[in-house]
């Protein structure tokens, strides 16, 4: 379990990391990871379960970390909409466009201010924890 308090990153690991969170900070709020978040997207993105589970395996063994964050895994995923030949140096939309507005540690919702998409709905698919990578699974056309 991570968190940000007063400037200061907090990061507890085992298996009484939500009680000792508590004693650290008694008004902790844990999200909901039983809320559906993602059913609200519009368009449907077709997943492909043998990627999602090797590129968890890269991420594991150190490569590619930004697949650990909801943020770039939808600016990826937005300008591969806007130049789907490739990102070459600067992306188009920048990340200044993304926001996240939702994030029950399972399932994310980014919203983008430019661009082709306005919303950006993720899951984490192989693993529901910090070490659990995003998936886009959906989005809502601008």
């Amino acid at each position: 379990m991570r968190w940000r308090q007063n400037g200061i990153e907090i990061q507890i690991e085992g298996a009484q990391r939500i009680e000792l969170a508590g004693q650290i900070a008694a008004d902790i709020a844990l999200p909901n990871s039983a809320e559906d978040l993602v059913s609200k997207a519009q368009v449907k993105v077709s997943v492909d379960n043998e990627v999602v589970a090797a590129d968890q395996k890269q991420v594991d063994r150190g490569s590619s970390p930004w697949q650990l964050d909801p943020l770039q895994v939808s600016l990826t995923f937005v300008n591969l909409k806007v130049t789907p030949e490739g990102i070459q140096g600067e992306p188009e939309i920048h990340m200044s466009s993304f926001k996240l507005v939702s994030n029950n540690s399972a399932e994310a919702v980014v919203e983008v201010t430019t661009g082709p998409i306005e919303r950006v709905y993720l899951k984490r698919l192989v693993r529901q924890d910090e070490t659990g990578i995003w998936t886009v699974v959906g989005y809502d056309p601008r």
